[in-house]
């Protein structure tokens, strides 16, 4: 995608420091910030399991400018599936408005609740881009604005949307290459990842391996030291970039 003339100097700065950056974590940073510098007050980057929906259980969602109300809601699989607005975008395989999406096709009865929810939490205005990485690899990223009207700033979204397009192709390579011998899981370990990558909870984990719940807690604590993370979301995301989680 082409970006303006003006901005080549600056997002030639920024190519160079994606392709520098060797993990995710400063990848996600560098978008959050460049996002910010290009007027978007909200962003989010649904990573997809290969053959999967932009809001599958098993994806992993990083969202930074949302209310805590709308991220404890959009969370939960149940809702986010509904969600009708990254799916439709992703085939329609170019950056699209949210309000556009919701009328590119006949939506639904939860799908039209979702949009309720959406009107409800002030989120009617937004942008989606597809990203499309190597070996199916895709993802999905939205931005809002303070002013409604920045989403009609062709130049301003071109530049948005090749930027995170390079971004993800990186945390894509990333992905491929890290050697996920660096870390050393256990086969029970390895299950655990797994499960809380798919979304679910300590008590679900008991349950699904036949263990108690203290058991089940120990494990995801264990997990978590050896990942050097402090929550679910981080410890998904470092084990894709390490190789213990394949999409």
């Amino acid at each position: 995608m082409s970006v303006p003339a003006e901005q080549n100097i600056q997002v030639g700065e920024i190519l160079s420091e994606i392709a520098r950056l060797g993990n995710v974590p400063d990848i996600l940073r560098l978008m959050e910030k460049i996002c910010i510098d290009l007027g978007a007050n909200r962003f989010s980057y649904h990573l997809t399991p290969k053959l999967r929906s932009q809001t599958d259980r098993a994806i992993h969602l990083v969202a930074k400018g949302f209310s805590r109300q709308w991220l404890a809601l959009y969370e939960q699989a149940d809702f986010r599936k509904h969600d009708p607005i990254p799916d439709i975008i992703m085939q329609h395989g170019e950056p699209m408005l949210w309000q556009d999406a919701i009328i590119f096709r006949r939506l639904n009865a939860q799908e039209q609740a979702f949009v309720r929810q959406l009107d409800a939490h002030g989120l009617q205005d937004g942008i989606g881009i597809p990203l499309f990485g190597p070996k199916g690899r895709n993802a999905y990223s939205a931005f809002t604005f303070e002013e409604a009207d920045m989403l009609e700033d062709s130049q301003k979204i071109a530049t948005i949307a090749a930027l995170s397009s390079a971004a993800h192709v990186r945390i894509c390579n990333i992905l491929e290459h890290k050697d996920k011998n660096t870390v050393q899981l256990s086969e029970r370990e390895s299950q655990v990842i797994q499960l809380i990558a798919n979304g679910r909870s300590n008590r679900a984990i008991a349950s699904d391996l036949n263990i108690g719940g203290a058991t089940a807690d120990t494990y995801v604590r264990r997990v978590f030291a050896k990942l050097d993370v402090s929550d679910r979301i981080g410890a998904s995301i470092r084990a894709l970039e390490l190789g213990i989680l394949r999409l």
